[in-house]
């Protein structure tokens, strides 16, 4: 969350995944309908709206219920995602981040994408920050842990690793530096459009 919120600036954009995983679930939503459809009104809140903390414990505990939750959810969240890249392909953004968390265990878009970062913190962080910021048992925690794939062997995958083991400046730093480096030698996407409107302009005089 602190490097995403740190990416964010002039040309550049961040897209929250889990921003998506919740809105694709809200009521009168598809995802809402398919969620509810496979594990029952028992997930509810008195007001309708999916617990989230019921369908956690549901799924977190039970890789079937987790691909099942996945198979919900997964296709309605790719929807928005992409509506939001074109959004900002024609707004002309210089650089869009994407945030997602399981990019490693269950989505195939890396060779699309530019640079994979992975923030990286040890097991151990890893789960004391996720009992602080979720308010988690240390079960609850684990649960979720265990249902990815170590961020150790994710290390080794990335092309790019934030450090984010230290001070909360150093790791802002990194980020600034990291933005400004990507940036770098980047087309603007503008320039982009204006090539390929000229292109059209000028097949359309020379044939007709």
């Amino acid at each position: 969350a602190v490097v995403s919120t740190q990416s964010t600036g002039e040309g550049v954009v961040v897209i929250s995944c889990d921003a998506a995983a919740k809105q694709v679930v809200e009521q009168g939503c598809p995802g809402y309908e398919k969620v509810v459809k496979k594990f029952g009104r028992k997930i509810l809140l008195p007001n309708g709206e999916i617990d989230r903390q019921k369908l956690g414990a549901v799924v977190f505990s039970n890789r079937e219920n987790r691909e099942i939750l996945n198979r919900c959810i997964h296709p309605e969240i790719a929807k928005v995602v992409r509506r939001r890249l074109i959004w900002e392909f024609f707004k002309g953004t210089q650089l869009v981040v994407l945030d997602i968390p399981l990019l490693f265990e269950s989505c195939n878009i890396r060779p699309y994408m530019h640079s994979v970062v992975l923030v990286y913190c040890t097991p151990e962080q890893q789960k004391e920050r996720l009992m602080d910021r979720n308010d988690f048992t240390e079960e609850a925690a684990n649960a979720r842990i265990n249902s990815q794939w170590s961020i150790d062997e994710k290390r080794g995958m990335a092309d790019v690793v934030i450090d984010n083991t230290g001070l909360f400046l150093d790791t802002e730093a990194a980020t600034k530096a990291l933005v400004v480096e990507l940036k770098k030698g980047i087309i603007p996407i503008r320039n982009i459009l204006l090539l390929i409107m000229a292109s059209i302009v000028c097949f359309i005089l020379y044939n007709y």
